[in-house]
């Protein structure tokens, strides 16, 4: 039959004409339905619940001369050092204050060498030279809008990268997830999403890496030591900041003030307060949930990799987790991941005091005491004989975190704060560190702002 004829035939058949039109509605409803998607998902959650968007508007050139003045940052941290990036962007000067000395004088290198020390429980630990930040050698694994941004910030992001040796750690992760042992594949796997790239290094390499990274780019960027102490009020704004020093208290002059101090929430503590600008305390809500956890660093020496007992043999990246399920009752965490520098990292913990183990052997009953563990691939438990076997070579050193209290600070609901002062980070919000979303938050924190 010809299609003329088929076209005629359907024409003039009224039950085929009744499903065409059946077909063709339903089309038009799925069609309606796509384009619907479209508009909510590309018009109003990702410009309003992300920071796709923003990133975008990252280090643009203004269209005008910078805002004649200097911007203060209270803070050289993660925070502290993205928040200077943007506003050496927009203002004449930028002056960081860090507390901590090492940091300004050496931050901006990986050391080559490392000091340790023998605690009292008989296991080995580091000295560490950036004595504020407790997860420092902790990784860090820097979601896609991170790496989007970080790469706007600093055109010369890729090169650091490579200055580093830090390139092998760029990677569109891939996780593959066990569900109460129900396996759940990958989609994605043949993806390669220029968009999903993910960064996986030490909280040491990506502190080092932006420090370096704001030097280099930002010349109007000068660092500070010393601990700021409070804020000058000049008529319904602040003037500047009281920074203690070793010789001793010096006026700081500012006409922006950036709040980056961390856990220590300055602003919200006393500073603003002592400037007249009252702060009440029921912005702060806050629990604890008295939670600790254990870090065991490795440094693999190249017969180790080359031998690795895990399918597709050594590559960077997290290997194994078993994040804990209250719903279980099981409150502690495990999880193993591949770091630049060919290091390892091992971490254990979890709420209500869990205590981590300090050997390979006092890991693997912790491990099979864990809800879930019959769900373990086979290679785990031959990864952990591998490195049993190997312990005393690869000598690990381990690095303790005790969570305090974690609060939000609800500033959106303060009154009469002064308009050129913002809190930034931990300034603002105390994230469990179980979902590893530090610097993420950072990232969506001076994106938004």
């Amino acid at each position: 039959m010809s299609l003329q004829k088929s076209i005629e035939h359907i024409l003039n058949d009224p039950q085929a004409l009744t499903a065409l039109k059946a077909l063709g509605a339903a089309a038009s409803v799925a069609a309606l339905y796509k384009l619907a998607g479209y508009i909510l998902r590309e018009l109003v959650l990702v410009p309003k619940l992300t920071i796709l968007r923003d990133v975008e508007d990252l280090h643009k050139p203004r269209k005008g001369p910078k805002i004649p003045g200097r911007a203060v940052i209270c803070g050289g941290s993660v925070g502290g050092m993205l928040a200077a990036a943007v506003c050496a962007d927009h203002f004449d000067s930028v002056l960081i204050v860090e507390p901590e000395a090492w940091a300004n004088d050496h931050g901006f290198k990986i050391p080559e060498k490392r000091t340790y020390r023998t605690t009292s429980d008989g296991y080995q630990a580091v000295v560490q030279l950036r004595t504020r930040v407790m997860q420092y050698f902790v990784g860090n694994f820097l979601q896609p809008p991170s790496y989007m941004a970080l790469s706007r910030l600093f055109p010369n992001f890729p090169e650091l990268l490579d200055y580093f040796d830090l390139s092998p750690t760029l990677a569109v992760m891939r996780i593959n997830l066990r569900y109460g042992g129900i396996y759940f594949e990958d989609p994605h796997r043949d993806a390669d999403d220029k968009k999903a790239l993910t960064l996986g290094i030490t909280r040491e390499a990506t502190e080092t890496l932006i420090r370096r990274s704001l030097r280099l780019s930002r010349p109007n960027v000068t660092f500070k030591t010393g601990t700021v102490t409070r804020f000058i009020r000049e008529g319904d704004r602040l003037g500047g900041v009281v920074v203690r020093t070793e010789a001793g208290e010096v006026e700081e002059w500012a006409d922006f003030i950036v709040d980056a101090s961390g856990p220590t929430q300055l602003g919200f503590t006393k500073a603003l307060s002592s400037a007249g600008f009252p702060v009440s305390s029921d912005l702060r809500v806050e629990y604890n949930p008295n939670m600790r956890y254990g870090t065991a660093i490795w440094t693999l020496s190249e017969h180790v990799r080359v031998n690795w007992p895990v399918p597709g043999g050594y590559e960077l990246g997290l290997i194994l987790n078993m994040t804990p399920d209250p719903e279980t009752g099981e409150s502690r965490a495990f999880y193993i991941a591949n770091m630049e520098g060919n290091q390892m990292l091992i971490t254990t913990g979890g709420w209500n005091g869990a205590r981590s183990p300090h050997s390979v052997a006092e890991l693997r009953t912790y491990v099979k005491s864990l809800y879930g563990q019959e769900n373990l691939p086979d290679w785990a438990w031959t990864l952990l004989d591998f490195l049993e076997e190997h312990e005393d070579e690869c000598l690990p050193f381990h690095a303790e975190a005790k969570v305090g209290p974690l609060n939000w600070i609800r500033w959106h609901q303060a009154k009469s704060l002064p308009p050129n002062f913002v809190a930034i980070g931990d300034a603002i919000m105390k994230l469990n560190p179980v979902y590893g979303e530090t610097t993420s938050s950072q990232s969506r924190c001076f994106s938004l702002t």
